[in-house]
């Protein structure tokens, strides 16, 4: 996707939701221009609500360059109430909600669409509930796919597009390939930074 396809389509939405996401494994001095980019966007389109799930590296990065703009327009979904609650400071007015605080309707049908959009863990949904250790890895997944497909019950709506730095090497890899894959099967636009490190 080229820039002006993407500045047409955001421009057109009168609230649009973008992921801001990718791996924790950031090369330390590609983590500032993750913060650049988000800065840029945040101030580019003071209408558009950014979305992403609190974890370190690439979800951090970016986060810091929305709440440098406006704290308000970030949104976080994360596995539990609280999930690394130092690095969203309580001065920040950023919302967030955890997976725990859901109704079971809204996390079972996260989990159902987590199970079509990745079937390799079709296995881990069935078991997450009879099986305690593997109730922490199914939330991440859980948590993941409801970025994409927003919650109603918590007013974060569907997601409009998914912005991305991904393991070049294996970019469909863990978590991140997971919320690619959901975006995919909800017809979700994804770019990753080969694309958008150009834009600035």
């Amino acid at each position: 996707m080229t820039f002006h396809q993407f500045n047409a389509l955001v421009s057109a939405q009168p609230r649009p939701v973008i992921l801001l996401e990718g791996t924790r494994e950031v090369p330390d001095d590609v983590l500032p221009k993750l913060t650049s980019f988000a800065t840029w966007l945040a101030t580019k389109y003071p209408h558009a609500i950014f979305r992403s799930g609190n974890a370190k590296g690439s979800d951090e990065a970016f986060a810091a360059g929305v709440t440098a703009v406006d704290p308000g327009r970030l949104e976080l979904l994360l596995p539990v109430a609280g999930h690394r609650a130092k690095y969203n400071p309580t001065e920040y007015p950023v919302r967030s909600v955890g997976l725990d605080q859901l109704s079971k309707a809204a996390e079972g049908d996260a989990a159902w669409i987590t199970r079509k959009a990745s079937t390799q863990y079709e296995s881990l949904m069935e078991k997450r509930d009879k099986v305690p250790r593997l109730r922490a890895k199914a939330n991440y997944l859980i948590c993941d796919t409801a970025k994409v497909t927003g919650i109603p019950e918590a007013d974060f709506a569907k997601a409009d597009f998914g912005i991305f730095y991904v393991n070049t090497a294996d970019p469909m890899k863990g978590g991140t390939g997971h919320t690619i894959r959901v975006c995919q099967s909800l017809s979700v636009p994804v770019i990753f930074q080969d694309e958008w490190m150009g834009w600035m």
